[in-house]
C-alpha cells in the first residue's frame, strides 16, 4: 500500500475524525472507502456518457428500432408464439 499525502480542508478534517471515531475506523479507511466510492461512480459516469455517445451514433445512422416493433415483440412474451427480439 502506498502513501500519499494531502491538503485537507479544516472542516473535512474535523468531519473526517468525528466519521472514524463513529465508525470505530481509521482515518485512512474512511478516506479509502469515500475515494473508492467516488471513482466508481465517476467510472459509472463515464460510461454511461460513453453508451449515450454510442446510442446518439445509431440514432444518426438510423440503426433503430421502431417503439411499435418493440411493443409487438413485448406482447409475445411469455406466450406460445413468443418472438425473438426484433432486429435493426
Amino acid at each position: 500500500m502506498s502513501t500519499t499525502s494531502f491538503r485537507l480542508d479544516e472542516d473535512l478534517e474535523e468531519k473526517l475524525e468525528i466519521t472514524a471515531t463513529k465508525l470505530q475506523r481509521t482515518k485512512g479507511w474512511v478516506i479509502n472507502d469515500a475515494l473508492r466510492q467516488y471513482i466508481t461512480r465517476q467510472e459509472q459516469k463515464l460510461r454511461m456518457l460513453e453508451e449515450t455517445q454510442e446510442a446518439i451514433a445509431d440514432i444518426q445512422a438510423s440503426r433503430v428500432v421502431s417503439g411499435e416493433e418493440v411493443m409487438k415483440w413485448l406482447e409475445t412474451w411469455g406466450t406460445v408464439t413468443e418472438e425473438k427480439a426484433p432486429k435493426v
